[in-house]
């Protein structure tokens, strides 16, 4: 089943996944098995954009509630060290992304340490997201389309959406 998840991540053998929400999982394969990007392409962007000792969210929010989400979290090393998904009972059903964004985040500063990346995208942004050649320009086309929450963002992704 998680597969393409464990591709995409370039996950060392001994980090296994732990406490998924399976319906989480499930839609988070089923995007990545539908996109057209390499496979290296999550794995490249958690190194460059996720700092030492942190963690990041992804989520997918459909009809006011998380519908996908990844938390990675790198060690001091500079690696994944351990991958889940946020605890939807944790986060509920709310109508607004900036709430459910904001109390995903706050999940994962409070279970898994310092939050460096929160993103967020509706799920037609984030199947457009995917499949986009040029990252950044569909990260500017979300948001400007109001399908995307970038909070907290690392500098260095700060400095490559410039």
């Amino acid at each position: 089943m998680a597969d393409s998840i464990l591709r995409a991540l370039a996950l060392r053998p001994d980090v296994t996944p732990h406490d998924i929400d399976e319906t989480q999982w499930a839609h988070v394969e089923q995007l990545l098995v539908k996109s057209a990007g390499p496979g290296d392409e999550v794995a490249r962007a958690v190194r460059a954009f996720v700092p030492r000792g942190s963690s990041a969210v992804v989520g997918v929010i459909d009809d006011g509630a998380l519908w996908a989400s990844l938390v990675v979290t790198v060690n001091g090393e500079g690696t994944p060290s351990s991958l889940t998904t946020v605890d939807g009972a944790a986060v509920g059903l709310h109508r607004n992304m900036g709430t459910v964004a904001g109390t995903a985040v706050s999940w994962v500063h409070t279970h898994h340490g310092p939050c460096s990346l929160g993103l967020f995208f509706d799920k037609p942004h984030a199947e457009a997201f995917l499949n986009s050649s040029d990252k950044a320009a569909a990260i500017r086309a979300a948001a400007a389309a109001g399908g995307l929450v970038l909070s907290p963002v690392p500098p260095a992704l700060a400095i490559a959406l410039a």
